[in-house]
């Protein structure tokens, strides 16, 4: 069974907690994200057996001694549910410990999925209601059918026996709101083990939509303000920027 992709990328120590991670980048999807990179929803280029990643990172794994985590990124890795399951269960019999992000959009291929893996990413984009989150996706897949979805994604999530992280892109005069964050958070508490607050960049450009090209970076003083928010509802909350190391957010103490 063949899956696409557009990256490979070893010796990543950032994107699995803990572990040196290959990470492939698999482009395409349903969506069309307004701040990011077209190519992020372009369909892959490249494509190869499942074998060919099991060997691929096998081969890593001995050569370094120490990649022990395979991460699956992109908008939307389960657009390619059964070949994404596939190597899943072959990596995971091979010992690797496997990340996978998702949107919520494939409930049943990520239900299929949780046996297989040990840490899960939510990307959830904007408080869930149609007029505010619809633009985030494009206009190619229906907000009612992405909500009903994401719903039972969020369901299965919360028995699930993986490593849960809900993660928010903050965009200055977009969803850079404590009511944003408020409700986001409340909607993911009883399953979230982290949300994690991570800063918009506009790069690399063009951006699927220019105007989004114009923004610029949140400040990290900013970031902090909205994660104590989150804070108020989960029980660990991360701010992540491009220019430091990952912050646990602490819940000030109530006078």
């Amino acid at each position: 069974m063949e899956l696409s992709y557009s990256t490979i990328v070893n010796g990543n120590t950032n994107a699995y907690p803990g572990r040196m991670a290959t990470v492939v980048k698999i482009s395409g999807g349903p969506f069309r994200v307004p701040y990011l990179s077209p190519g992020e929803s372009e369909t892959p280029q490249l494509k190869e057996d499942t074998s060919f990643f099991v060997n691929f990172i096998s081969q890593q794994r001995e050569e370094d001694g120490e990649t022990s985590a395979v991460v699956f990124s992109g908008v939307e890795p389960l657009w390619q549910g059964n070949a994404l399951l596939k190597l899943c269960s072959q990596l995971k019999a091979l010992g690797f410990f496997i990340k996978v992000e998702t949107s919520g959009f494939y409930a049943e291929d990520l239900r299929a999925l949780l046996p297989h893996v040990s840490h899960v990413s939510l990307d959830l984009k904007h408080k869930l209601t149609e007029p505010l989150y619809a633009p985030m996706l494009g206009s190619r897949v229906s907000f009612t059918v992405f909500y009903s979805n994401l719903l039972k994604a969020m369901a299965f999530l919360e028995n699930a026996p993986v490593y849960k992280e809900v993660t928010t892109t903050v965009i200055p005069g977009v969803n850079d709101s404590a009511d944003v964050f408020d409700s986001i958070s409340r909607q993911v508490k009883n399953f979230a083990d982290q949300y994690a607050l991570l800063q918009f960049t506009p790069f690399p450009k063009p951006l699927a939509d220019p105007v989004f090209e114009k923004i610029s970076p949140p400040t990290r003083a900013s970031l902090l303000t909205l994660a104590q928010v989150a804070r108020s509802h989960v029980g660990r909350v991360i701010v992540r920027c491009f220019e430091s190391e990952d912050q646990e957010v602490l819940l000030r103490a109530q006078r």
